[in-house]
């Protein structure tokens, strides 16, 4: 079995207290859970219906709202052109984009499933809340940065784990039954010497925003 994102060969594999199994890449950092456990295509959909993500979720908007002001608002003028990756079916982040003054497209593989944004190139890319529920993230990054020239940004929230077992183990971010990827500083690191990415800033663990060079 090799790693979806580096394809390094996997000889690590771990079992939490629960018994779910992950497969762990020596070489990049990622921790993937088993195949075996990941939710069906209906059970994911389902579960991301169930996501209180709406413009009338007042915390939830103050979140997005600081990820603008601090990964966006810095690097982007107005009238960039934004495309949302993983929009969801609310597609509340990129209304709070467009009024900033973004021009924003969106995409979802359950909701907003059209491609020809593929054939496109953006000032930036934003994934929030999805690296996470990705299953290949090597085939997800190859079309991400091919629609990016150089100098333009994909902008990632995340959660990062610090590469100890013990530690992920116990963590909460791994309970939610769609998430299937985690990634380390380590593994952004990779990332960014792969697909020739200049890491700008990390903020709180999370919150990723990364310059095509």
């Amino acid at each position: 079995m090799k790693c979806r994102l580096c394809n390094s060969e996997l000889r690590d594999q771990k079992s939490d207290s629960q018994g779910r199994k992950y497969q762990i890449c020596s070489s990049c950092e990622l921790i993937q859970l088993d195949k075996s456990l990941w939710l069906s295509d209906e059970e994911e959909k389902d579960r991301y219906l169930l996501h209180e993500n709406s413009t009338d979720n007042k915390g939830y908007i103050r979140y997005l709202n600081n990820i603008i002001q601090n990964s966006f608002s810095p690097y982007l003028k107005p009238r960039s052109r934004v495309l949302d990756f993983g929009c969801g079916p609310e597609k509340t982040w990129a209304g709070l984009l467009e009024d900033k003054g973004y021009q924003v497209s969106t995409y979802d593989p359950y909701f907003d499933d059209q491609s020809d944004w593929m054939e496109d190139k953006f000032d930036a890319i934003s994934a929030i809340e999805v690296f996470e529920h990705i299953a290949s993230p090597s085939e997800s990054l190859n079309t991400l940065c091919s629609c990016l020239n150089p100098e333009n940004f994909l902008i990632i929230r995340t959660m990062l784990h610090d590469s100890k077992w013990n530690n992920f183990s116990k963590w909460w971010y791994r309970e939610d039954p769609t998430h299937i990827s985690f990634y380390s500083k380590a593994t952004i690191d990779f990332i960014c010497l792969k697909w020739n990415l200049k890491l700008i800033q990390i903020i709180e663990n999370c919150e990723i925003v990364l310059k095509k060079i």
